[in-house]
């Protein structure tokens, strides 16, 4: 007889812990979290970065809680809740919880203050007043995906099992990328209502506004078999009128129900997680149920050579060699094709300048070392700062390859499982967390004027200015090149490091799961009784079966 949610849970908790089903974890935190009566329900913001996640945040809450800037910000997972008074609380990665003033948010938040998470945070709590009408409701930010600069242990898609509502900001400027589907089919498997929120549409006339949504809406259902929802938002044009539409359609209707909702998400992802527990508990009584001989061949045919370890590492280093290969060369085509610009802008300031300059050869050499480490300083910075989209697009490649070796992984192994045992099992999917990438400061190489130096008192600059002048200005060519060359390899090994992380990642995850299924599949006869009796109670939680 089936009993309550919260019962129900706690029997497929108790079977998961007890058969070491360490895969299914994440899920089943989420649904722990969600079985609290008073827990607040995660409506959380979702997309690619600079999608305009934190700015639709700020709308909604009428003001500007969440950091916003001219490049990627958010780096950490942070969430908005009603409270009396506006408090900031900063949870660590320790479990150590510290209040800190409102104004101090971006400190612990942002990449630019809290460079590759230095101050190890796991989550950050906004309580504000501004969300009184909401209540119940907790607003999520997260790290953009295919940001370089969302990463530590709470990522987005690390995070995703704690969504119970999901807005899927998706930019005017590029609708429904490749990625764009495959967070909304993430988000679509984890949240019972999922919405994509299409930003940005200041951009678009009322025709072409019209045109893209329904777009949108024919991909959607071409690419999942049911309709979602598409709110057109800005936060730079009638944003009023868009901001009382996403109330109306989403956030009032939620709040005035929020303890449907929260039955609503745990119930699908209890019956997400109720079905794989299954999967890896029949196919433990499959071997169980096997002579010694039998069981062996069985865990042979299931482990074959196909989906050995040894051959996905092969396959993932291959992915990682091809990716790597591309690194270097993708930013130097980058840096070295802004040579012209900067090269000129260069040398239109630094004759500007030399016209003023005085002193003796000497003096003038070494100011011209230090004007030269400045202005290639200035001038590559900003130029580092954008590559974060050429790095974004290395990892995604990067983690598209090692998705399909893993997808294939999954699928020969599926094939294995069901030709031998009839049985389904539905894995999880490769939880990725995004490496720990910022934005690769500049190393401006020396310049070296040390032969001009030496001869300061023999050749006045009455006689050698002009030659001085010439010299200098014809080494900028070379100095800005060299200096374009080594921050691309600067970038290409900081990125390779990055896929080297996603590799080991990959591999770690094939490793869990095939280890998983070794141990269920090494099961004697006198262990057929307990699994056995465990589908028996998993049956009768009431909770969906395959």
């Amino acid at each position: 007889m089936s009993g309550g949610p919260t019962e129900q849970l706690n029997s497929v908790a108790d079977l998961i812990r007890r058969f070491g089903l360490a895969s299914l974890h994440p899920t089943l935190s989420a649904c722990e979290a969600l079985s609290g009566e008073d827990s607040s329900l995660d409506v959380a913001v979702l997309g690619q970065f600079k999608s305009g996640k934190s700015s639709l945040l700020n709308a909604v809450l009428g003001e500007a809680v969440f950091p916003v800037g001219a490049v990627p910000v958010t780096a950490i997972i942070t969430r908005a809740v009603d409270g009396p008074e506006r408090v900031v609380r900063v949870t660590h990665q320790d479990g150590s919880v510290e209040e800190v003033a409102p104004n101090r948010l971006a400190e612990f938040v942002t990449e630019a203050s809290n460079p590759e998470n230095r101050r190890r945070v796991a989550v950050v709590d906004v309580f504000t007043p501004s969300l009184s009408d909401l209540p119940g409701l907790r607003l999520v930010d997260t790290p953009g995906l295919g940001s370089v600069l969302a990463h530590n242990t709470e990522t987005t898609r690390t995070w995703m099992p704690n969504v119970a509502v999901a807005l899927v900001t998706v930019s005017a400027e590029r609708p429904l990328s490749d990625e764009d589907r495959r967070l909304v089919d993430e988000a679509r498997q984890m949240a019972p209502r999922v919405v994509v929120v299409l930003t940005k549409v200041d951009l678009l006339s009322e025709a072409e506004r019209a045109e893209v949504i329904a777009f949108l809406e024919r991909a959607l259902r071409a690419s999942f078999g049911a309709s979602v929802p598409v709110l057109p938002f800005s936060t730079r044009s009638e944003t009023t009128r868009w901001l009382r539409q996403l109330r109306e359609v989403v956030l009032l209707p939620v709040a005035r129900d929020v303890a449907g909702e929260r039955r609503a998400a745990l119930s699908l992802k209890l019956a997400t997680l109720a079905r794989a527990c299954h999967g890896y508990l029949t196919v433990g009584l499959r071997a169980a149920e096997r002579a010694d001989t039998e069981r062996e061949r069985l865990r042979a045919t299931v482990l074959n050579e196909a989906v050995s370890a040894e051959v996905i590492r092969d396959e993932l280093r291959l992915a990682e060699q091809r990716v790597c290969g591309g690194t270097r060369p993708a930013f130097e085509k980058t840096f070295v094709g802004q040579r012209g610009v900067i090269v000129q802008r260069t040398t239109d300031a630094l004759t500007a300048d030399l016209r003023t300059w005085q002193g003796n050869l000497a003096q003038q050499a070494q100011r011209y070392e230090a004007w030269m480490a400045e202005r290639v300083d200035a001038e590559l910075t900003p130029l580092s700062r954008d590559s974060a989209v050429v790095a974004a697009d290395l990892l995604r490649q990067a983690e598209g390859r090692f998705r399909r070796v893993i997808e294939a992984f999954r699928d020969r192994l599926s094939r294995n499982i069901a030709d031998a045992t009839g049985v389904t099992v539905s894995s999880t999917a490769w939880e990725v967390k995004r490496p720990e990438v910022a934005v690769v400061p500049v190393a401006v190489s020396r310049t070296f004027m040390t032969h001009w130096d030496l001869l300061w008192w023999l050749l006045p600059m009455w006689l050698v200015g002009g030659l001085f002048r010439r010299h200098v200005l014809g080494r900028i060519p070379w100095e800005v090149e060299k200096n374009l060359i080594r921050l691309a390899g600067d970038w290409a090994g900081v990125v390779d490091a990055a896929v080297s992380d996603l590799r080991v990642q990959a591999a770690t995850w094939v490793d869990t799961e095939l280890a998983t299924l070794d141990r269920l599949l090494r099961q004697r006869p006198a262990e057929a009784s307990a699994f056995c009796e465990a589908l028996r109670r998993l049956e009768e939680t009431g909770v969906p079966q395959p």
